[in-house]
């Protein structure tokens, strides 16, 4: 197999796709709703309203990922080379 600049690049945009999903969708999820969760029930003032709101966070967040994930795999896919 012969590497080229599309293989290159290829590989870097599947690569950059599952870091941009562990970001968003590991990061962004544990450090914003989940964080604010722990310190609103350390705090004592832990409500329903603040739960679903986390849900829905984590929701927009995880989805933000998967669509971070298949715009870089849709890239690798653009660049590889098929013979």
């Amino acid at each position: 197999m012969k590497v080229t600049w599309k293989t290159i690049a290829s590989l870097l945009c599947y690569i950059l796709g599952v870091f941009g999903w562990c970001y968003v969708g590991g990061w962004m999820i544990l450090t914003r709703p989940l964080k604010g969760l722990v310190l609103a029930h350390a705090a004592g003032c832990l409500s329903i309203g603040k739960l679903l709101v986390a849900i829905l966070q984590g929701f927009v967040y995880l989805s933000m990922a998967g669509a971070v994930w298949c715009v870089g795999y849709m890239l690798s896919n653009y660049f590889r080379d098929i013979e």
